[in-house]
């Protein structure tokens, strides 16, 4: 997994990255080959802003929160990423079933 993690209109913080790193690890469970995952933090009327864009696979996805501290717009972010690839694995599963439905495995 490569981790871009960037800030803008505010100064970088290590304890930010930390945890940024903690909670994307949990994306990688729905991916089997490599994946990029970029970051990006900023302020915005008062509201911390997380923004999260996951590409990897054949797949592309994009997540965003703003929210009074930044763990939550992570947390909130991740949540809304998970809930994507939840409802594509799903569609996967079923178009994949629907194809197996017509076949027979006839005694040869």
């Amino acid at each position: 997994m490569q981790l871009n993690i960037s800030f803008r209109n505010m100064d970088t913080s290590e304890a930010l990255r930390t945890y940024t790193l903690e909670k994307s690890e949990r994306l990688k469970k729905y991916f089997d080959g490599r994946i990029t995952v970029t970051w990006n933090f900023s302020i915005e009327h008062m509201e911390k802003v997380a923004h999260c864009h996951l590409v990897g696979n054949n797949m592309d996805y994009f997540g965003e929160a703003s929210t009074d501290d930044f763990h939550g717009a992570v947390d909130a972010t991740v949540e809304k990423i998970e809930k994507q690839l939840r409802k594509h694995k799903e569609i996967v599963k079923a178009h994949l079933r629907k194809g197996s439905a017509g076949r027979t495995n006839a005694p040869s």
